[in-house]
């Protein structure tokens, strides 16, 4: 039993390759965020504890994740021409990411500091928490 699909039933839909910069600059924007994100996995991964974990997201976040949205950017002008619309939702995305991410890292961070520090001694001079017995 053979399974045929026709061509003719579908639609025709115009597809055009990116030019050679366009190409290159997207792929060199998503390798680059490729290695913010995977460095500041590794970092995490080596990070002593919970706090340092959450402080190495904000490379990946801030960084490799935008530029990941600027390589998507870059591909879609370099096969469909300038698109406002393109132009504007990459704006949202990283204005949306870079915001959410801050606020997401405080919150986090005020977290698991309140529950790794000993708050009845002065900041100056705060001692690690004893770990109950």
């Amino acid at each position: 039993m053979s399974t045929t699909i026709l061509a003719a039933a579908g639609e025709m839909v115009e597809f055009s390759e990116p030019g050679w910069l366009g190409a290159i600059t997207a792929g060199v924007l998503a390798i680059l965020g490729a290695i913010f994100i995977f460095v500041s996995a590794r970092a995490m991964y080596l990070a002593p504890d919970a706090l340092s974990q959450v402080n190495m997201v904000g490379p990946a976040v801030g960084v490799g994740l935008p530029l990941l949205i600027s390589a998507n950017l870059v591909y879609s002008w370099s096969t469909e021409g300038f698109v406002l619309g393109e132009l504007i939702r990459a704006i949202v995305a990283i204005t949306a990411l870079l915001v959410i991410g801050a606020v997401g890292s405080y919150v986090m961070g005020r977290a698991l500091h309140a529950t790794h520090w000993d708050h009845t001694v002065p900041l100056s001079g705060g001692q690690k928490a004893k770990e109950p017995k």
